[in-house]
């Protein structure tokens, strides 16, 4: 009986954290569709092989392109944007290091190339069309 609990609690935090979404992002003063549109026609010409990934959520958009590979690594770069009003969106960028080899590989967050990234981004959005 009390495995049975801590897996059902552990389950409804697996569920609650999934169902939070990302936070403290920067506040962008677009529409979350329009700031969509405009990433999806700019993106793909920042990715090393030109391809973006994009996942469509109920409360705004997950991009997902490649900037740099080696033999062992590469670097990869997430793009969340998030309705937080009306007509007003929130900016995530989040750099990830995968590391691989013959057994699997792993990833990790890298801040420094955060950091590079939501520069370069924040100046893409704001661009005029």
């Amino acid at each position: 009986m009390k495995s049975l609990l801590i897996a059902l609690l552990g389950m409804s935090a697996i569920l609650s954290a999934h169902a939070a979404g990302p936070r403290g992002g920067i506040p962008i003063d677009r529409d979350v569709e329009v700031l969509a549109r405009t990433l999806q026609a700019k993106l793909p010409a920042l990715a090393m092989d030109g391809m973006c990934e994009v996942e469509r959520e109920a409360t705004g958009w997950n991009f997902v392109f490649r900037v740099a590979v080696n033999k062992t690594s590469s670097q990869d770069v997430q793009v969340f944007i998030r309705m937080a009003q009306a007509h007003t969106s929130e900016l995530r960028v989040q750099g990830i290091r995968v590391e691989g080899s013959l057994v699997g590989s792993k990833r990790s967050a890298d801040p420094e190339l955060s950091r590079e990234w939501t520069d370069r981004i924040l100046k893409l959005v704001n661009e005029p069309d």
